[in-house]
């Protein structure tokens, strides 16, 4: 059971950190596109002010071209930042899934060594005895946990607790 909790709420970080970075993703793709329409429009205002010789007028072009600028630049500011966000979150999805099969490695690890034990017990103390039938049934049912009653069971009936 505990297990279960445990991957369902590293599967839920997982989910949350993937939907942070997708919609993270999504935002730097619209601020590229916004980056692309300043420079076309500051070329077309570049253009333009070529073909209008006011002098009032080409002031009024440099401002915008200015704040067009000004614009470009917090937007690659915020494309810059967005990026690191999502390097984060990716280098947190990457602990997440290392944390996750270093748990996977400690369970099965854990498991082997009680069917070891298992097996080690039942050898010493013969079929005959309480705890060795019940470790037997445990290592036909690899599902099934041993839990603090078990030992205290097998301690009440006379076996011996092994040392690691």
């Amino acid at each position: 059971m505990e297990s279960s909790v445990i991957s369902t709420h590293q599967q839920l970080c997982l989910s949350e950190l993937l939907e942070r970075s997708r919609r993270k993703e999504e935002e730097m793709s619209s601020f590229q596109d916004r980056v692309l329409d300043l420079e076309m429009n500051t070329r077309v205002a570049l253009d333009h002010l070529e073909s209008i010789p006011e002098k009032q007028c080409l002031m009024d072009n440099f401002k915008d071209l200015e704040e067009s600028q000004r614009q470009r630049e917090m937007l690659e500011q915020r494309y810059t930042k967005y990026k690191e966000i999502v390097w984060d979150l990716q280098h947190q999805l990457d602990e997440s899934k290392r944390r996750i099969q270093e748990y996977r490695d400690e369970k099965l690890d854990a498991t082997s060594r009680s069917l070891r034990l298992a097996a080690l017990s039942s050898s010493i103390k013969g079929p005959s005895t309480f705890l060795s039938s019940s470790l037997r049934s445990d290592t036909l049912s690899p599902h099934k946990r041993l839990t603090s009653s078990d030992l205290e069971d097998s301690l009440f009936n006379g076996a011996k607790p092994l040392a690691d």
